[in-house]
């Protein structure tokens, strides 16, 4: 079967829903949303998920995860109350990660293996996953986010991605966890501003058209209006996992409902690719 990307798609890491059940009422609409795009996810049987989180930062590199398996403990270093130690255990593909870091070399960029024993999950990494594949069955390879990146050098590490698919023959699951806008306050059930909101969901709207290059352009604006976190950077990879791909051949979905926290707007959202 010819490698391809078979999704790209936004989750929700809110540290509130780290521990499921102590999870405010308020995320209840997320979680359930987190949960069915895991169920879509699982019903494509994908070979890899390729997941950038938020919350793994670096300056320079981008780096990729190339263990063969991961295994530990995640604790938030943000918020070590809401996630104390919470345990994984799920393969990796060093394969795939060796060909995404070459991959990311052709686009000219700085890219590295992360192939340390020692690696320790961020929470941006562990909370999607725990609700995306609850049984820790399919093989994940995770990125960092490259602070010093631009929105157009993360739209063309999300080539990258579709670029590594291709080459490696293996359907692919991409995943930017990231909440959408991201200007917080202290109070945890605080949604963003009504004006916030409405660019969200007008973000949202386009995505469900199939309307990527349209997205793209829109996020230069609509993330320094709202804060999106990490500055849109790995939405910009979400959308550039689906550069190539026409309008008619993606089917766009919202799971669930989109919620607060911290005045930041949490969605799960996904493109599928026919």
């Amino acid at each position: 079967m010819a490698g391809k990307i078979a999704m790209s798609a936004i989750a929700s890491h809110s540290p509130r829903i780290g521990i499921e059940a102590n999870a405010p009422d308020f995320l209840n609409g997320v979680i359930a949303g987190e949960y069915a795009l895991g169920r879509a996810i699982q019903a494509l049987e994908p070979d890899v998920i390729v997941l950038q989180s938020a919350h793994w930062v670096t300056t320079f590199t981008w780096y990729v995860t190339c263990q063969k398996r991961h295994c530990g403990h995640c604790v938030s270093d943000e918020l070590p109350d809401l996630i104390p130690g919470m345990p994984y255990d799920r393969p990796g593909d060093p394969e795939f990660g060796a060909a995404l870091v070459d991959a990311i070399k052709g686009q000219g960029l700085l890219a590295g293996r992360n192939d340390t024993p020692h690696y320790k999950w961020d929470y941006g990494t562990f909370v999607p996953l725990q609700y995306l594949d609850p049984a820790q069955r399919i093989p994940v390879v995770t990125m960092g986010t490259c602070i010093l990146a631009d929105l157009d050098e993360c739209y063309r590490v999300g080539q990258a991605v579709r670029d590594a698919a291709a080459s490696s023959g293996k359907r692919v699951v991409f995943v930017a966890s990231s909440a959408l806008s991201h200007r917080l306050v202290r109070n945890p059930a605080s949604w963003p501003t009504p004006e916030h909101q409405a660019l969200d969901r007008q973000f949202i709207t386009m995505l469900l058209a199939g309307h990527t290059g349209n997205a793209r352009r829109f996020l230069d604006d609509y993330a320094k209006e709202t804060s999106v976190e990490m500055g849109g950077r790995n939405i910009a990879s979400m959308l550039g996992a689906l550069d190539g791909v026409p309008a008619a051949a993606m089917s766009g979905a919202e799971y669930g409902e989109y919620g607060p926290s911290s005045g930041a707007g949490h969605t799960n959202f996904a493109i599928t690719v026919q």
